[in-house]
C-alpha cells in the first residue's frame, strides 16, 4: 500500500552469495565513492519508504554496515526467488518495488519512468529488463500467489540506463563506462 506521502516499500535483496565475484557482499563495491546498495537507497529515497534491506547469514558484512540505516530483514539465502517470496509474505504490502543490491541506476528518473509506465499497465507484476535481460527489479501490486500468468509486463531500458553487476568485468566494464559519462 502507497503511504500517505506516495512512496511505496523497497525491499534491497541482498543475501545472495556472489559465487561469480567471490564476494557474498557486493552491494558494498564502491562506484564514485558510494557504496551500490547506499547510492541506490539514496537515489530512490524520494520514491520509497520504508527501506527493507535483506540479507542471509553469509551477508553478516553488509548487514553491520546497514544496521542503522534501514530495516533489516533476513532469508534464509536459498536463492533470489525463493528468498523473495518469502520476504513477501513477511512484508505484506503492495505496491512494492524490489531491486537487487548489485545494480547501479544512472539516475533517479530511470526508477521513476519504470515505476510510472508499471502504474499505467496495470499488471501484477512489472520487472525491469536491462536490454532484454531480467535484472531482478520488479514492482509487485499484489502477493504473487494471486497473480495470474498474464499479468506480467516486462519494462526495457538500455545499458546506459542501469547496469547489473555480476563479474569482476562487469564492475569494470561499467566504471570504465562511468568515467565517460556525465551521470
Amino acid at each position: 500500500m502507497e503511504t500517505n506521502d506516495g512512496k511505496i516499500p523497497l525491499l534491497i535483496m541482498a543475501g545472495g552469495i556472489g559465487t561469480r565475484m567471490n564476494m557474498p557482499d557486493k552491494g558494498l563495491l564502491m562506484i564514485r565513492g558510494e557504496t551500490l546498495i547506499g547510492r541506490n537507497a539514496k537515489l530512490l529515497e524520494p520514491l520509497v519508504k520504508p527501506v527493507y534491506l535483506i540479507v542471509a547469514p553469509n551477508n553478516d558484512i553488509t548487514e553491520k554496515y546497514f544496521a542503522e540505516k534501514m530495516k533489516i530483514l533476513w532469508s534464509e539465502g536459498e536463492g533470489y526467488s525463493q528468498d523473495l517470496g518469502k520476504v513477501l509474505k513477511v512484508v505484506n504490502s503492495f505496491p512494492i518495488l524490489v531491486i537487487p543490491g548489485d545494480v547501479y541506476f544512472r539516475s533517479q528518473e530511470v526508477i521513476e519512468n519504470f515505476l510510472n509506465e508499471a502504474k499505467k499497465n496495470g499488471k501484477g507484476i512489472t520487472s525491469l529488463l536491462i536490454e532484454g535481460t531480467f535484472c531482478g527489479v520488479s514492482v509487485f501490486f499484489s502477493s504473487p500467489e494471486s497473480i495470474k500468468n498474464e499479468d506480467f509486463f516486462s519494462y526495457n531500458v538500455s545499458e546506459k540506463d542501469a547496469y547489473n553487476i555480476n563479474t569482476v568485468e562487469d564492475f569494470f566494464l561499467i566504471l570504465n563506462r562511468l568515467k565517460t559519462q556525465k551521470i
